[in-house]
């Protein structure tokens, strides 16, 4: 009777043991590394010479309102829903990325310099769909940006976005940095291709929605409409929307 009694006792700890193995793989944890998809090059911005000679500060926030780890979700075999973490800081890791794709693109970074470019990251996900076999990848990143003077005078503002897809391997971290990594260099050279910001990086004055010249301020209507489209899209977040309403109202 007592060996039945400790053979169930082992049973049960094995079961046990294997549900909680089991709950430890319903998380999946990426060391973030930058790995764009070789043979990608769509997303190198064509920048002006006149751009190129005059350095920059690069500055950057983090604008998220979940926890700062979570990167997106997956699922499993039961099609149960899982978290995809970040090992290390999102923000470090885009600051330090983008700052070497700079680089790569022949910007000049400095500090100081007489044009300041504020990033703030405002969605950094990844989607693993599971299938039959392996799993499809979906990235999304999107940030806004704003260019000022070294004085602190606002040149210029704006949201970028850039998105990725792949098909891989399930629960792949490797595949998460390949669409991840896409994204983010694609957001990037969208705001580095705006031509109003290429037009204020240049001058140093103000752009407003056209390009070639001196741009004309924005009305405070073209403000709010503009600020409206950003919180539709998911760009920026509703406690952002109403501090900048309240600064524009200021114009009033």
């Amino acid at each position: 009777m007592c060996r039945r009694f400790s053979f169930f006792v082992l049973v049960a700890v094995f079961v046990a043991a294997t549900a909680v193995a089991r709950d430890r793989r319903d998380e999946l944890t990426v060391d973030l590394r930058f790995a764009p998809q070789e043979g990608v090059d769509t997303n190198s911005p064509d920048l002006s010479a006149s751009m190129l000679e005059r350095p920059v500060t690069l500055r950057f926030e983090d604008g998220r309102d979940d926890d700062a780890l979570v990167i997106g979700h997956g699922t499993n075999d039961d099609d149960q829903r899982f978290p995809i973490r970040a090992s290390t800081d999102v923000l470090a890791y885009v600051r330090d990325t983008l700052t070497q794709v700079a680089a790569d693109w022949d910007v000049k970074v400095e500090d100081p310099a007489d044009r300041v470019l504020t990033i703030r990251l405002t969605r950094f996900y990844v989607d693993e769909g599971n299938k039959a076999v392996g799993s499809v990848y979906a990235s999304e990143v999107k940030m806004t940006f704003a260019l000022a003077d070294k004085g602190g005078k606002r040149l210029m503002e704006g949201a970028a976005s850039g998105s990725a897809h792949r098909y891989g391997r399930a629960r792949s971290g490797d595949n998460c940095n390949e669409v991840l990594s896409d994204a983010l260099k694609e957001a990037y050279a969208n705001v580095l291709s705006d031509p109003r910001l290429q037009e204020a990086w240049v001058s140093g004055k103000s752009s407003g929605g056209g390009s070639g010249g001196s741009a004309k301020p924005e009305s405070v209507e073209e403000r709010l409409r503009k600020l409206d489209d950003l919180l539709k899209k998911g760009l920026i977040t509703k406690e952002e929307y109403d501090k900048k309403r309240a600064e524009i109202l200021k114009d009033v």
